[in-house]
């Protein structure tokens, strides 16, 4: 008499499909913040740690759409189908790839990850409220707002959690306000990758096209600041090659990121990013010996108890369209 109906318990198969894609995009974020952090802290320096990032993703992106023997057909519709803000759209990744590059070696990368997913949570909030990067608008439920504010609280914690790895409680606010921001600059990104990909119907392409226009960008600033004697290019001989990964690593973010967003909205993607992207984070942190207190952890724990919320919540599961 009093059992809740079954479509609203049960997430579809393609539902929990793009979830586990976001989950695997989140452990990816952790893992390329590692490798673009310690880049930096090797003597490249945040700028040109993104920028070589950016090279690599382009480059990965390049031998994919190759062994696929479709580069000459992707080109040709990027020549005569694109837009340019199907390029701008790639500016929204330059923030996160500067302040994470930036902040992990401070503050680790589980206060970084965090901050940066309370930007993306509030603006994913906004975006899906309003359709951007989607087939129909996600209303603002109550579901959504008790995930919000969950994921805000588990924010909260890691940034009390992760105090004690800052030099000074003035570099902590500095990086988690930096980063912050940069979340909101990704959530914007995302969003049009999926804008992208509702007209071409090819998330590879979406991940090219970003990735060239916050290529070219990238290297606007960092040869500016080279010419201003800002870094020493042999600064690009860092001793460890995995150190270059970051770019094939974004590549595959980017990618597994624009095919998610349209199957779950800005929101519901970032919250299921953080899944893979918190846990990733806290063991990433734990083998290269920054600490990990029990309050991070729940932190952890909180976030994911986010995801679950507005997974399950069966408003957006009727708004978002479930592509093939």
């Amino acid at each position: 008499m009093f059992m809740v109906p079954a479509a609203r318990t049960t997430v579809p198969s393609k539902l929990l499909t793009a979830v586990m894609v976001a989950v695997l995009s989140g452990a990816l974020v952790a893992i390329q913040g590692k490798f673009n952090g310690a880049f930096s802290a090797a003597g490249g320096g945040p700028l040109l740690a993104g920028w070589v990032s950016y090279l690599g993703t382009i480059a990965a992106v390049i031998v994919v759409f190759a062994c696929r023997g479709k580069l000459r057909t992707t080109l040709r519709r990027i020549r005569t189908e694109s837009s340019w803000w199907w390029f701008a759209v790639g500016l929204g990744g330059i923030p996160i790839v500067i302040s994470m590059s930036w902040g992990i070696p401070l503050v680790g990368i589980a206060v970084s990850s965090v901050c940066s997913i309370a930007g993306q949570t509030l603006t994913g909030l906004v975006l899906d409220r309003y359709g951007v990067g989607l087939p129909h608008p996600i209303r603002l439920s109550r579901m959504r707002l008790a995930a919000a504010v969950v994921a805000l609280c588990g924010l909260g914690l890691a940034i009390v959690a992760g105090g004690a790895g800052a030099s000074s409680p003035l570099v902590m606010v500095g990086v988690g306000a930096a980063v912050f921001f940069s979340g909101i600059a990704l959530a914007l990104q995302n969003a049009g990758n999926g804008s992208v990909v509702a007209r071409t119907g090819d998330a590879l392409l979406a991940t090219l096209t970003s990735s060239v226009g916050g290529g070219i960008v990238m290297t606007l600033i960092t040869l500016a600041a080279w010419l201003m004697g800002a870094f020493d290019v042999r600064a690009l001989g860092v001793a460890e090659w995995w150190m270059y990964l970051g770019g094939p690593v974004g590549a595959a973010i980017t990618f597994t990121a624009s095919w998610s967003v349209r199957r779950l909205g800005v929101f519901r993607l970032t919250l299921a990013v953080v899944t893979g992207q918190m846990v990733t984070a806290l063991l990433v942190d734990a083998f290269s010996g920054t600490p990990v207190g029990p309050v991070t952890v729940i932190s952890a724990a909180v976030m994911v108890c986010a995801t679950a919320l507005v997974v399950l919540d069966p408003d957006a599961q009727s708004a978002v369209s479930h592509e093939p």
